[in-house]
């Protein structure tokens, strides 16, 4: 675990060139140490380095001759190139170790070495049977940058290095290496993670600008100048307490927790807004200043810290969401909670002063405060209406939220996470599985080509190869000759949108636009996908995108059981029925044959002459495989010694049946003579789940069409009847699993947030009943959730449920403010139709302008979020677009419920003094 926190990925350097493998490889090597002197940089991983090997080639045809068994010539090999420590002399010079030292690891003195001698003096040396040679190791991948040979270098940080100084660092020794090297020789960068981290920080960062210039004009309009500048100072205030919070707890500035900042952004000013404008209507009623200030902080004292309470309640619980999900979103509430935190003790201990020594009654008031006081008058008209016709008003309420939930339960599709526009895609292909890793390469350079005509090259950045591996996601490798894998880096995108137009280049004090490609990333996927298809020596071909939550496929379904050919079969009808499925592509399945298979088994006559299956196996594997017989130093690198058998035996397939085998004793015989070959196909590779077999099919959805979710339904239905057979069972893995999952999570934590605020009002309240009727405002945020998806065109999403939960706190804070403020006139003997009336009237600015500096905060994400940002678009539009349904439901409709309330304890009490002749308690 060490280890994973103190090394994190941060970009790639490439080196290229059509030069010799030695050069390149010699190059790279230097590179690496240079990359390991930048600062801030913990290793520098070369791939596609062929390690030198010491090559002894034997022919056994000629080892059959001499009847020389391969154990004689490894032996030989070890006895003498072996170097041991010999421990250590003690003299007077001091302790001096000692080391035995073989022959020296040349080809020409390896040679030399005796395999035999007879009683006459006759010697059997290596180089008769072997050739001796220093060659690379043989080619498990290849690597290719922008069509050319290549090295390619993964450079990590440290945990406490920025991740955009070390990739500026390693550019500019990239760029330093180009004057610095040959012409035949180039480098290059790519999967540069800083670039989308700047992109992610701009735009969260623009947006918070934006948010935080509508917020303090919102103040302005709604108040005065003086009474938002008081109001607005809580801002840094909150803010910093809130850094202070995240770097005690670990957490660090990326762009989910500046998300979380914009959340807070319209929440801290919350609290001022209350205790102010509380303190303005006093100064508005004829008191003192010291008065207003002392009066007024007390009277709101108990809500706002309720109100604090409860919002803070209601982002607390995503700490119960588990796994990779909780870990995603942690942030969130450790921000919004340490800045509420901080908005409370600004409010209360720094704002009453201030308020003293600046806030006064303007005399001449605002063109504008006679257009509200005809704005308050008419919103009164209608409540004292819905008032006395609250049961109309209530059922109506309700039959829209009835309406509202079954749109979304049945108009509304639900993802885990959606697309970004990142620029980067991998392109798996897979090859036939006969292919040779040159086949695949010469396939590989040849669908080069295809890259170059569909993406135009003033949108290719770079564009890596991979032949022989294959990356399905961040935690699955796989190798194998015919896998080919491009990863294409594409040129930033024009800018989209108001934020990354005209703000952007501002707060990032570029002053210009970047990006010039015209095509989103989805277009040329498409066009790509399409040209792809048509080629031949294709089997398979999928293309990942980066995602803007955890990674992982769209589709992922499996299917457990013992049988094989059984658990093939189900796969590959599975995979039949998606590649059907309008919106479904790229299908794959984990459990395919192999490649073809000489299998060989010690036959009658092997046995009967003292064979075994062991020595039949070893003999094969040694020559063609070849073994690492010993390790010898050359130079300052440790390399292998590799015994086998010569080119022209391994590659040619008639060879093999008629391999000779030397035995103990100079017996010799042949493969086919000892053992019965035939043909034959394996599995490529088997997975395993709760210790069975499992073969899992996977695919990617088109969000336009369809959704994961709609598409594992189908598949449910279709292949549900698989459960019911004996020995086998359908498993959902992937978005279906951790949809399921983090959907549990999210209900758990909003259980908890629900229970806690109903406590702290019940504090507050002295009562049971008060709570409910709060807390009755929290479902219909559900209508403006629902409607602004709908609005802006979103799925409902994981982090559109995670909107909900942080937005159950916000309307329970304006839920509270007005009915506190109605208890306490109907305590002071106010009819209680006129005390709702009363204080709707009174609470209506408060409300509306919490309500509004909260939106507009994260106004810029809904209407503006572009690129990796976007992702985050859902949260802010359950947040943004529910409080404004909710505070208008609050205003209007939670005043009925409370008078219905009301009337129903008023029943309640009539009866059981009819029943038992006495007042219930509470009447």
């Amino acid at each position: 675990m060490r280890r994973l926190e103190t090394r994190f990925p941060v970009i790639s350097l490439a080196v290229y060139g059509d030069v010799a493998a030695a050069t390149l490889y010699d190059t790279a090597d230097g590179i690496k140490r240079r990359l390991l002197e930048i600062p801030g940089v913990a290793s520098a991983q070369p791939a596609g380095i062929r390690e030198w090997e010491l090559w002894v080639a034997v022919d056994p045809h000629q080892l059959a001759a001499r009847r020389v068994m391969l154990d004689e010539i490894a032996q030989a090999l070890r006895q003498n190139l072996a170097e041991l420590p010999g421990g250590s002399l003690e003299s007077q010079e001091g302790d001096i170790l000692l080391r035995g030292v073989g022959v020296a690891p040349e080809p020409a003195q390896v040679e030399q070495i005796q395999v035999r001698r007879n009683p006459r003096g006759g010697v059997l040396r290596l180089g008769q049977l072997a050739e001796v040679a220093l060659r690379f190791e043989e080619a498990q991948t290849l690597a290719r940058y922008n069509g050319q040979p290549s090295v390619n270098i993964t450079v990590t940080k440290t945990a406490e290095a920025s991740t955009i100084e070390v990739s500026e660092r390693v550019r500019r020794l990239s760029e330093q290496l180009r004057q610095e090297l040959p012409p035949t020789l180039q480098t290059g960068v790519f999967s540069d993670l800083s670039l989308y981290v700047k992109n992610r920080l701009d735009t969260v960062k623009s947006s918070g600008v934006v948010g935080l210039v509508l917020v303090l004009l919102s103040l302005y309009l709604f108040l005065n100048f003086r009474v938002a500048l008081i109001t607005a100072m809580g801002i840094p205030v909150s803010f910093l307490i809130a850094i202070i919070g995240m770097n005690y707890l670990g957490h660090t500035i990326n762009m989910v927790s500046l998300f979380a900042f914009l959340i807070a952004l319209g929440m801290v000013v919350d609290d001022a807004i209350i205790v102010t404008e509380n303190i303005y209507r006093h100064l508005e009623m004829g008191k003192t200043p010291r008065q207003a200030a002392l009066i007024g902080t007390r009277e709101v004292m108990g809500p706002v810290i309720a109100s604090t309470a409860t919002t803070i309640a209601a982002f607390l619980p995503v700490f119960a969401i588990g796994g990779t999900m909780g870990a995603f979103v942690a942030v969130i509430p450790v921000v919004v909670s340490c800045a509420l935190l901080g908005s409370l003790w600004e409010a209360f201990a720094v704002l009453p002063s201030h308020a003293n020594e600046f806030l006064r009654v303007q005399q001449d008031k605002r063109k504008g405060s006679g257009r509200w006081r005809k704005v308050v008058q008419k919103y009164a008209n209608v409540l004292s209406w819905a008032v006395v016709n609250r049961y109309l008003v209530a059922l109506a309420t309700l039959g829209v939220l009835a309406i509202v939930m079954a749109v979304a339960m049945t108009r509304v599709p639900f993802q885990l996470f959606g697309s970004v526009e990142t620029g980067q895609f991998f392109v798996n292909i897979e090859t036939p599985n006969t292919y040779s890793l040159e086949d695949s390469a010469a396939t590989a350079k040849r669908l080069e080509g295809v890259f170059n005509e569909v993406i135009e090259a003033r949108e290719l950045q770079s564009l890596l190869t991979n032949v022989g591996v294959t990356f399905i996601d961040f935690n699955t490798i796989r190798f194998g000759s015919k896998y080919i894998q491009f990863i294409v880096d594409l040129e930033k995108r024009e800018p989209q949108g108001f934020i990354e137009h005209w703000v952007s280049p501002v707060v990032s004090l570029g002053f210009s636009w970047e990006g010039a490609r015209e095509r989103a990333t989805e277009t040329i996927i498409n066009q790509l996908r399409q040209r792809l298809l048509a080629e031949p020596g294709i089997d398979k071909l999928s293309i990942l995108r980066p995602q803007g939550g955890p990674a992982g496929a769209d589709i992922e379904v499996g299917v457990h059981g013992k049988n094989i050919k059984g658990l093939m079969a189900h796969g590959d009808a599975i995979a039949s029925f998606l590649k059907k499925t309008p919106g479904v592509y790229d299908v794959r399945t984990d459990m395919e044959a192999g490649k073809l298979e000489y299998q060989y088994r010690l036959n009658e006559r092997g046995r009967q002459l003292g064979l075994t299956q062991l020595q039949l196996a070893d003999a094969v594997r040694r020559g063609y495989q070849g073994e690492e017989v010993v390790y010898v130093t050359r130079g300052d690198e440790r390399i292998p010694v590799r015994l086998i058998f010569k080119d022209e035996v391994r590659h040619q397939l008639a060879t093999l049946e008629r391999l000779p085998i030397v035995l103990s004793g100079g017996r010799v015989v042949i493969l086919s003579d000892v053992a019965d070959i035939s043909v034959g196909r394996g599995i490529e590779s088997i997975k395993h789940r709760d210790l069975r077999r499992l073969v899992t099919v996977t695919a990617e959805v088109d969000d336009d069409i369809t959704t994961p979710l709609a598409v594992t339904e189908l598949i449910r239905r279709e292949f549900g009847a698989i459960d019911e057979q004996r020995g086998y069972g359908l498993v959902f893995l992937g978005e279906k699993k951790e949809a399921a999952e983090s959907v549990q999570d999210m209900f758990r934590a909003l259980v908890i947030a629900l229970t806690v605020i109903f406590f702290i009002l019940a504090v507050l309240f002295r009562s049971l009943l008060d709570p409910f009727i709060v807390m009755f405002a929290i479902p219909f945020g559900l209508i403006g959730v629902v409607i602004g998806h709908i609005l802006m065109g979103e799925h409902l999403q994981f982090l559109s449920l995670l909107g909900f939960l942080a937005l159950t706190g916000i309307v329970v804070n304006d839920s509270l403010i007005l009915i506190e403020f109605v208890k306490r006139m109907r305590a002071e003997g106010h009819d209680r139709v006129e005390a709702v009336v009363e204080a709707g009237r009174v609470r209506m600015r408060p409300i509306i302008l919490t309500s509004v500096t909260t939106f507009l905060g994260v106004s810029p994400l809904i209407f503006f979020a572009t690129g990796q940002a976007a992702f985050l678009a859902p949260m802010a539009i359950s947040l943004g677009f529910g409080l404004l349904f909710a505070t208008l439901l609050i205003l209007v409709v939670l005043p009925c419920f409370y008078l219905i309330g009301d009337d129903l304890h008023r029943a309640s009490c009539e009866r059981w003094h009819h029943w038992f002749g006495r007042p219930a308690k509470g009447e």
